[in-house]
Protein backbone atom coordinates (compact mmCIF):
# COMPACT_ATOMS: atom_id res chain seq x y z
CA UNK A 1 0.00 0.00 0.00
CA UNK A 2 2.90 2.20 0.61
CA UNK A 3 3.75 2.33 -3.43
CA UNK A 4 0.48 3.20 -4.32
CA UNK A 5 0.95 7.01 -3.30
CA UNK A 6 3.89 6.77 -5.36
CA UNK A 7 2.15 5.79 -8.49
CA UNK A 8 -0.43 8.15 -8.49
CA UNK A 9 1.71 11.13 -8.04
CA UNK A 10 4.29 9.65 -10.91
CA UNK A 11 1.20 9.51 -12.95
CA UNK A 12 -0.31 12.84 -11.68
CA UNK A 13 3.45 14.12 -12.81
CA UNK A 14 3.39 12.55 -15.91
CA UNK A 15 0.23 13.41 -17.34
CA UNK A 16 0.70 17.14 -16.02
CA UNK A 17 4.62 16.91 -18.40
CA UNK A 18 2.40 14.99 -21.57
CA UNK A 19 -0.57 17.45 -21.49
CA UNK A 20 1.33 20.95 -21.02
CA UNK A 21 3.46 19.40 -23.69
CA UNK A 22 0.75 18.81 -26.01
CA UNK A 23 -0.29 22.24 -25.00
CA UNK A 24 2.56 23.72 -26.35
CA UNK A 25 3.13 21.58 -29.17
CA UNK A 26 -0.83 22.79 -30.14
CA UNK A 27 -0.60 26.06 -29.57
CA UNK A 28 2.74 26.15 -31.78
CA UNK A 29 0.86 24.63 -34.79
CA UNK A 30 -2.14 27.52 -34.19
CA UNK A 31 0.00 30.31 -34.49
CA UNK A 32 1.82 28.97 -37.02
CA UNK A 33 -1.25 28.26 -39.22
CA UNK A 34 -2.36 31.69 -38.23
CA UNK A 35 0.78 33.30 -39.96
CA UNK A 36 0.65 31.20 -42.56
CA UNK A 37 -3.24 32.40 -43.21
CA UNK A 38 -2.36 35.64 -42.49
CA UNK A 39 0.44 35.62 -44.99
CA UNK A 40 -1.77 33.94 -47.93
CA UNK A 41 -4.72 37.35 -46.79
CA UNK A 42 -2.15 39.72 -47.35
CA UNK A 43 -0.42 38.54 -50.48
CA UNK A 44 -3.81 37.90 -52.19
CA UNK A 45 -4.92 41.46 -51.35
CA UNK A 46 -1.73 42.85 -52.63
CA UNK A 47 -1.52 40.46 -55.74
CA UNK A 48 -5.31 42.28 -56.19
CA UNK A 49 -4.36 45.44 -56.09
CA UNK A 50 -1.13 45.80 -57.49
CA UNK A 51 -2.66 43.49 -60.49
CA UNK A 52 -5.55 46.03 -61.15
CA UNK A 53 -2.96 49.13 -60.81
CA UNK A 54 -0.56 47.55 -63.24
CA UNK A 55 -3.52 46.96 -65.78
CA UNK A 56 -4.77 50.52 -65.13
CA UNK A 57 -1.60 51.98 -65.91
CA UNK A 58 -0.72 49.86 -68.59
CA UNK A 59 -4.56 49.71 -70.73
CA UNK A 60 -5.17 53.72 -69.91
CA UNK A 61 -2.02 55.33 -68.72
CA UNK A 62 0.44 54.23 -70.80
CA UNK A 63 -1.87 54.20 -74.02
CA UNK A 64 -2.85 57.67 -73.72
CA UNK A 65 0.65 58.69 -73.05
CA UNK A 66 2.23 57.08 -75.88
CA UNK A 67 -0.45 58.77 -77.44
CA UNK A 68 -0.08 62.04 -76.73
CA UNK A 69 4.19 61.47 -77.48
CA UNK A 70 3.29 60.12 -80.87
CA UNK A 71 0.95 63.52 -81.60
CA UNK A 72 3.51 65.65 -80.20
CA UNK A 73 6.98 64.04 -82.45
CA UNK A 74 9.91 66.22 -82.02
CA UNK A 75 8.09 69.68 -82.82
CA UNK A 76 6.60 70.36 -78.37
CA UNK A 77 2.49 70.77 -78.57
CA UNK A 78 0.36 70.45 -75.70
CA UNK A 79 0.74 67.04 -73.77
CA UNK A 80 -2.80 66.46 -72.46
CA UNK A 81 -3.46 64.47 -69.84
CA UNK A 82 -6.59 63.36 -67.86
CA UNK A 83 -4.69 61.35 -65.50
CA UNK A 84 -4.80 63.63 -62.53
CA UNK A 85 -2.97 61.54 -60.16
CA UNK A 86 -4.91 63.27 -57.19
CA UNK A 87 -6.49 60.13 -55.73
CA UNK A 88 -5.30 57.19 -53.20
CA UNK A 89 -5.04 54.24 -55.74
CA UNK A 90 -3.29 52.50 -53.03
CA UNK A 91 -5.79 51.67 -50.26
CA UNK A 92 -4.85 48.03 -50.09
CA UNK A 93 -1.28 49.03 -49.16
CA UNK A 94 -2.66 51.68 -46.66
CA UNK A 95 -4.63 49.17 -44.78
CA UNK A 96 -1.89 46.52 -44.59
CA UNK A 97 0.97 48.47 -44.07
CA UNK A 98 1.64 47.06 -40.51
CA UNK A 99 1.04 43.68 -41.49
CA UNK A 100 3.89 43.86 -44.37
CA UNK A 101 5.93 42.45 -42.22
CA UNK A 102 4.71 38.89 -42.35
CA UNK A 103 5.83 38.07 -45.66
CA UNK A 104 9.04 36.50 -46.92
CA UNK A 105 12.00 38.87 -46.20
CA UNK A 106 12.84 40.65 -49.91
CA UNK A 107 8.94 40.89 -50.26
CA UNK A 108 8.63 43.78 -47.74
CA UNK A 109 11.22 45.81 -49.27
CA UNK A 110 10.26 45.27 -53.00
CA UNK A 111 6.75 46.15 -52.14
CA UNK A 112 7.73 49.31 -50.45
CA UNK A 113 9.98 50.25 -53.23
CA UNK A 114 7.56 49.57 -55.87
CA UNK A 115 4.74 51.53 -53.93
CA UNK A 116 7.30 54.31 -53.60
CA UNK A 117 7.78 54.13 -57.61
CA UNK A 118 3.90 54.63 -57.76
CA UNK A 119 3.83 57.29 -55.86
CA UNK A 120 6.17 59.13 -57.49
CA UNK A 121 4.62 58.28 -60.67
CA UNK A 122 1.27 59.85 -59.81
CA UNK A 123 3.21 63.06 -58.73
CA UNK A 124 4.39 63.41 -62.10
CA UNK A 125 0.94 62.65 -63.70
CA UNK A 126 0.01 65.51 -61.76
CA UNK A 127 2.64 67.67 -63.05
CA UNK A 128 1.65 66.58 -66.23
CA UNK A 129 -1.70 67.72 -65.73
CA UNK A 130 -0.86 70.72 -64.55
CA UNK A 131 0.97 71.65 -67.53
CA UNK A 132 -1.32 69.50 -70.22
CA UNK A 133 -2.96 73.46 -69.76
CA UNK A 134 -0.03 75.88 -70.91
CA UNK A 135 0.80 77.45 -73.84
CA UNK A 136 4.21 78.57 -73.22
CA UNK A 137 6.66 76.44 -75.57
CA UNK A 138 9.01 75.82 -72.17
CA UNK A 139 5.96 74.25 -70.33
CA UNK A 140 5.41 72.05 -73.31
CA UNK A 141 9.08 71.08 -73.82
CA UNK A 142 9.20 70.11 -70.37
CA UNK A 143 5.77 68.41 -70.36
CA UNK A 144 7.15 66.60 -73.09
CA UNK A 145 10.37 65.22 -71.41
CA UNK A 146 8.77 64.77 -68.38
CA UNK A 147 6.29 62.51 -70.24
CA UNK A 148 8.87 60.45 -71.95
CA UNK A 149 10.68 59.97 -68.03
CA UNK A 150 7.28 58.73 -67.37
CA UNK A 151 6.78 56.24 -69.95
CA UNK A 152 10.18 54.81 -68.64
CA UNK A 153 9.61 55.07 -65.48
CA UNK A 154 6.38 52.94 -65.52
CA UNK A 155 7.52 50.57 -68.28
CA UNK A 156 10.20 49.64 -65.30
CA UNK A 157 7.05 50.03 -62.65
CA UNK A 158 5.30 47.50 -64.35
CA UNK A 159 8.34 44.86 -64.99
CA UNK A 160 8.44 45.39 -61.79
CA UNK A 161 5.36 44.55 -60.81
CA UNK A 162 5.66 41.06 -62.54
CA UNK A 163 8.50 39.70 -60.77
CA UNK A 164 6.29 41.51 -57.40
CA UNK A 165 2.89 39.04 -58.38
CA UNK A 166 5.03 36.25 -59.25
CA UNK A 167 7.19 36.56 -55.71
CA UNK A 168 3.53 36.84 -53.95
CA UNK A 169 1.67 34.13 -55.67
CA UNK A 170 4.16 31.67 -54.56
CA UNK A 171 3.03 32.02 -50.76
Amino acid sequence: MVEFPWLQISGAVAGGVVGGFSGFVANTFHERRVRLRAKRNIACALIGEIGALSQHIEENYLSMLRADLQACGDAPSVVHHAFRGDRDYMPVFRALGSTVGYLPTPLPRDLVSWYTSLAAGLERARALHELSGQRDPEAVAFAVRLAKIQDAAFIDLLARSRKLLESLDRI
